[in-house]
């Protein structure tokens, strides 16, 4: 019955999408009558006919959009990833916190197989070591978990993209909801299947008129019956987006968007019943004076979350109020924001520069000020600068000063003072990338606990320690390409969730070469990826006396996927070489989990 209701709202998007062309008629010209005493002409007679060459004009057109909210740069290479939609549909990606997994140093706590948490850990810093923000709002945590967001609980249904600035310490991560610039409406599919009756289902629409109105809405549904005596139990939720637009010229526009996403996780051996609806609201407007982005630029958003339906918490909302006012020259940017909200963060200043000085030298600083709820303040500061080498080298480093809180919505949280460094040296070539680096940072004590893993009881203070980072790229023949990286703290056993050998890699093969169809229109790719490290350490356990210790191990996944034209065929294995150990200790992940599916994209 839910599949024929999906499979019929599917159809009514399709239909919605298409418009009557209306048919402008010429009027008889009443102006141009006979004299009173001419003789009646009976050939003059009236052949006005109607003028089909005055049909409304259906070419496609694309219209302005939204600038897309990410740090405009410039920024030194090497420290922000990209993630394009291609990057978020041709490849093994499910959640957020996947997509993160392919930054380097990063750890994903994974409490099993889809539906269970799965906390980013970065930086040894806790629920400080990560920022999100949706369309340049800061995404904040709210329900029962007030200090740690879980990224696996953000729907990537309405994203066309996400970028990952890297700092010494701390990863920012912006998520870009989908803009439809083309008058040509576009319509979505996605159907999946599993074990353990692993379910998948979305549809999605956008389409926009000529006058700037658009409109986009998307429905994501997935649910999973767990496995049993495991730690992936039954779990299922509802994502539904919806955004208003009317951006009539480049000069002007507002937006009015709303994610609801409702999940319902089961209790099990070592996991809570969860169920929580959160819905997220932004109003966004923007004026600018010009159509280059280049110029003075003026944004005002307002934003609400809401947290309900809530076994363990009462029904809460935290409010947003922006102002930003910045400008963009061809070598500069500069911009101030001022964030207005609620207890706990009533106000906070923020302000960002970025210059090109010379024509191979780009500096980048940011800093924010923050009043909380009790009296507290915090601030932090970010200096970075990168200069362009001959043969293909580069280098940039990194400066963070912070002295800030980690969650404020906890009374016992106190500010830090901290300072962390970072650097690395890059080489880019046509085959080949390679980067080398290192960070310091100064000990951190993080603050809380991951709710979500319940054997976990928190996180010990992190030493001072230095990094060694690595990141690489081959591409040794066309559609072949080896890449990866490696993370090594300098210390035994790490810290939390920081093994002291830490390394991701991929082979990945990607081709067009079936001629049968025309160039472009169809892709073979295949990927083989292993993630892999030594024992270290995850936390305290429960009573916070003894430290849990993490055993070293390897998780291998292969993804197949074939598309053509708009139609994607995916093959998703996890865990394929059998692995017994897992991400967290005492929290099992199923062996060889498989997953497969179809998405089709097509216009009206």
């Amino acid at each position: 019955m839910i599949r024929r209701r999906l499979l019929a709202g599917a159809v009514c998007l399709a239909l919605a999408g298409s418009a009557a062309a209306e048919v402008a008629v010429a009027q008889v010209d009443t102006a141009a009558r006979r004299p009173p005493t001419a003789p009646r002409d009976t050939a003059a007679r009236d052949t006005t006919r109607r003028d089909t060459t005055a049909a409304r004009d259906t070419t496609p057109r694309l219209l302005p959009v939204f600038a897309a909210p990410l740090p405009p740069g410039p920024m030194p290479r090497g420290t922000r990833y990209s993630f394009p939609i291609d990057s978020l549909v041709f490849t093994n990606v499910r959640t957020l916190s996947d997509l993160l997994a392919h930054v380097p140093g990063v750890y994903v706590a994974r409490g099993g197989y889809y539906g269970q948490a799965e906390y980013v850990m970065y930086g040894g810093r806790g629920p400080a070591g990560l920022e999100i923000y949706w369309d340049g709002v800061p995404y904040l945590p709210l329900g029962r978990d007030s200090v740690y967001v879980d990224p696996a609980r953000i729907p990537l249904a309405p994203l066309e993209r996400v970028d990952v600035v890297v700092l010494p310490a701390q990863l920012r991560v912006y998520l870009v909801s989908a803009r439809q610039q083309s008058t040509v409406p576009t319509s979505e599919i996605r159907i999946l299947s599993g074990e353990a009756s692993n379910q998948g289902y979305r549809g999605a629409f956008a389409k926009r008129w000529r006058s700037g109105l658009g409109l986009s809405l998307a429905a994501d549904w997935n649910t999973i019956d767990g496995f049993s005596s495991s730690a992936t139990t039954a779990f299922r939720d509802v994502d539904l987006w919806l955004k208003a637009e009317y951006v009539p010229t480049p000069h002007a526009g507002a937006s009015y968007q709303v994610l609801s996403s409702d999940w319902h996780r089961e209790a099990g051996v070592l996991t809570d019943a969860v169920r929580q609806r959160r819905r997220d609201a932004i109003l966004r407007l923007f004026l600018t004076p010009r159509t280059d982005g280049l110029g003075p630029r003026f944004q005002l958003t307002f934003a609400t979350a809401t947290a309900e339906r809530d076994t363990a918490v009462t029904k809460h909302s935290l409010s947003q109020g922006i102002v930003e006012i910045g400008n963009t020259w061809r070598r500069a940017h500069a911009e101030l924001a001022v964030r207005l909200g609620d207890e706990p963060r009533p106000w906070e200043v923020e302000g960002r520069v970025a210059w090109i000085p010379l024509r191979r030298v780009t500096l980048d600083a940011d800093a924010h000020h923050a009043a909380y709820v009790g009296g507290r303040h915090g601030s932090a500061l970010h200096l970075g600068a990168g200069v362009e080498l001959p043969l293909g080298f580069s280098a940039h480093g990194d400066i963070a000063l912070t002295n800030d809180l980690q969650a404020p919505a906890l009374a016992a949280d106190s500010t830090q003072n901290v300072t962390d460094l970072g650097g690395a040296v890059r080489w880019d070539r046509s085959w080949l990338t390679l980067e080398l680096g290192g960070v310091r940072r100064d000990p951190f004590a993080p603050i809380g606990r991951p709710a979500a893993l319940q054997n976990v009881g928190g996180l010990s203070p992190s030493l001072q320690t230095d990094y060694i980072t690595a990141h690489a790229g081959l591409r040794p023949l066309p559609g072949l390409q080896l890449a990866g990286w490696y993370f090594h703290p300098r210390i035994a056993y790490g810290n939390d969730f920081e093994p002291p050998h830490h390394a991701r890699a991929s082979l990945t093969f990607a081709s067009k070469f079936w001629r049968v169809y025309r160039s472009g229109v169809f892709t073979l790719r295949g990927e083989i990826a292993v993630e892999s490290w030594s024992a270290g350490t995850a936390g305290r356990d429960v009573t916070g006396a003894a430290p849990l210790f993490l055993p070293g191990a390897t998780f291998m996944e292969t993804n197949v996927e074939m598309q053509i034209v708009g139609v994607t065929i995916f093959w998703i294995i996890r865990n394929n070489n059998l692995m017994r150990g897992s991400y967290v200790p005492g929290l099992d992940y199923p062996r060889r989990p498989q997953l497969y599916g179809v998405r089709w994209v097509f216009t009206n």
